[in-house]
Parts: structure tokens; sequence; C-alpha cells
């Protein structure tokens, strides 16, 4: 039998002995706060999830740290969650492990500065955000950080370009 017609066949239990990822699960080793422990989770999408979560929770829950994985085993996100939220400062990273940019999150929801790297790790955008709703000024750059852009928004609307 093919390999690639064994892990159809035997769905999940040949993900975890041959995915990369899991792997890469095992070696995270994370800071939990008190009451809560670490533990990992396939989420059925493009990542899993290596994440402190509740001792008293009864679904996989992230509490604290949490490290999003691509499916090679590259980090793809890491932050901090409160009862499952994205909360905090959270960077993010391509599947060769360049970090591309990062957010700041209030409840999953952008709050505060949104910046994203051009492929020379230079700024390539800034979002200012407030309770997930543009809010400020944006501002775009070139590969070599020229200010190329500049768009102010209120309560999610534009006002103005320059």
């Amino acid at each position: 039998m093919q390999l690639t017609n064994w892990i159809r066949t035997f769905g999940m239990f040949a993900a975890v002995t041959c995915s990369s990822s899991v792997f890469a699960k095992e070696s995270i080793k994370l800071d939990c706060p008190t009451g809560t422990v670490q533990s990992s989770s396939a989420n059925g999408k493009a990542a899993d999830i290596v994440a402190c979560v509740k001792t008293n929770g009864k679904a996989f829950s992230p509490h604290g740290a949490t490290v999003y994985l691509y499916p090679n085993g590259t980090k793809q996100a890491e932050g901090m969650s409160e009862d499952g939220f994205r909360t905090g400062l959270w960077t993010f990273y391509n599947e060769q492990g360049r970090k591309t940019g990062s957010a700041t999150f209030k409840h999953s929801n952008f709050h505060g500065e949104v910046v994203e790297l051009h492929e020379n790790g230079k700024i390539k955008k800034v979002d200012q955000y407030i309770e997930g709703l543009r809010e400020g000024t944006a501002k775009e750059f070139s590969a070599d950080g020229t200010l190329v852009k500049q768009t102010e928004y209120r309560n999610n609307r534009q006002v103005a370009v320059k």
C-alpha cells in the first residue's frame, strides 16, 4: 500500500506518526500560568496549535502562551490567549520561519498597531485599530523604506489619503 493511501485509510494515526509538525509540537515548551497545562490540538485547518489550556476546562481553549504551526512544523504565529481569545502582541511568520508581521489583539480583534513586513524585513504597512476597527493613520512603505501612501481612518472609514 502506498503511503498516501495508507494515510487516507488510517487517518489521524498516520498524521500523528508522519507529520513533521508533531515533532515541532513536542519540542515546544511553553511557560504556562498557574492553573493551566501545555496541550496541543490539530485544528483541522492550515495549522496545529500548541497552547496552555485551563486544567478545569472542558474543551481545548487556549489560555496563556499559544503557538500555531504550519504543516511543515515551522511557527505560523505566536502570542498570548485568554479564554480562547487572542490577546496582546502576536508575531506572524511565513513557512520558512521568517517574520512577516505583528499585531496587537483584544478579544481576538485587532486593537492597536498591526505591522506587515516586506521580504527584506523592512516595514511594508502599519495600521492602527481600536477593537477591530481601523482608526488613525495607516502608512504604506516601499521595500527601501520610503513612505508611499498615508491614509487616515475614523471609525473604520477612510477620511483622507496623502
